[in-house]
């Protein structure tokens, strides 16, 4: 990768954190904080000083994760502490911006629907920064510290500190705080989970047939990838070549049409599959047009 597609990247990357810190602090400053909600991280630390000292939750969200961004960097390098930097300064400033911003607040009258609203941004923006590899900092830092440190697996020790922020919020909310805060919680993780595998995913189908190599040729000239296995069968025991066959979700079934219309009786598995990295999904490499001979093909890669 030259110099100036390594720059192009990294600042896409750049942008991807700051907008995904913008609407997870939109999402927090806007619909979950003026409805009382309970809430994860360091910004639910910021509510319970709030409540008890005044301090505002921006405040307190800034001067906790600079904290523990020097912390990481003392502990586990400037490396780490450079993958974390954008994030760490980025949300409380915007979530400073947004909580000044007070027509913003109560955009919707419902606290339900706000609960709602909270939990699909929120979602869409840890979605968008874990997808690259970032982070916002907060409370990732210690759990990434005792994992590299002492072995402790990183989602429960985020887990665990979320838990224990959840329960010191308990005295200082309403029952319909903690009950929308736990529905808004519950969105966000289902939100963010599918923004991370977004288009990343597909189906992949394995076929079993008597033509096999018919039905190869004919997912070849469709366009499709393929990799024959050679498979033996449990009950005959006769030598097999089992195809695999990746696919997006929208053109599975054309594949699968192609193949039955060759043998109808074809054994065909398919599953659903998180992630699919390669050419045609994540590369689009220069592929030839279809050759029915298979000794005059050669790999796309290399033309």
């Amino acid at each position: 990768m030259n110099m100036a597609k390594s720059f192009e990247k990294t600042f896409l990357e750049f942008l991807q954190v700051v907008a995904g810190c913008a609407i997870c602090a939109f999402a927090m400053a806007c619909f979950a904080l003026p409805y009382n909600m309970v809430v994860s991280g360091v910004s639910g630390i910021g509510r319970v000083l709030n409540h008890y000292a005044g301090i505002s939750v921006s405040m307190t969200v800034a001067v906790v994760n600079i904290a523990l961004f020097v912390a990481g960097a003392l502990i586990l390098g400037k490396k780490f502490a450079a993958s974390i930097a954008v994030g760490t300064f980025a949300f409380p400033l915007f979530l400073g911006i947004f909580q000044n911003l007070e027509m913003l607040h109560h955009l919707v009258d419902d606290p339900l629907l706000a609960a709602i609203c909270a939990g699909v941004l929120d979602g869409v923006g840890l979605g968008i920064v874990i997808r690259i590899g970032g982070s916002t900092g907060g409370i990732d830092v210690p759990a990434i510290i005792l994992n590299r440190k002492l072995g402790w697996k990183t989602a429960t020790v985020i887990s665990a500190i979320d838990i224990s922020i959840f329960l010191i919020q308990i005295p200082i909310t309403k029952p319909n705080g903690i009950i929308l805060g736990i529905l808004y919680a519950l969105i966000y993780s289902v939100v963010m989970n599918h923004m991370i595998l977004l288009e990343q995913g597909g189906m992949q189908m394995m076929i079993c047939s008597d033509r096999t190599k018919e039905i190869n040729e004919r997912l070849l000239e469709l366009g499709y990838g393929t990799t024959l296995l050679k498979a033996r069968g449990g009950y005959m025991q006769g030598d097999k070549e089992v195809i695999i066959c990746a696919t997006s979700n929208r053109t599975l079934h054309r594949a699968k049409r192609a193949a039955l219309e060759i043998d109808d009786k074809a054994f065909i598995t398919i599953t659903s599959i998180s992630e699919v990295n390669g050419n045609g999904f994540t590369l689009i490499l220069p592929d030839e047009d279809y050759v029915d001979d298979p000794d005059e093909r050669h790999s796309g890669a290399h033309q």
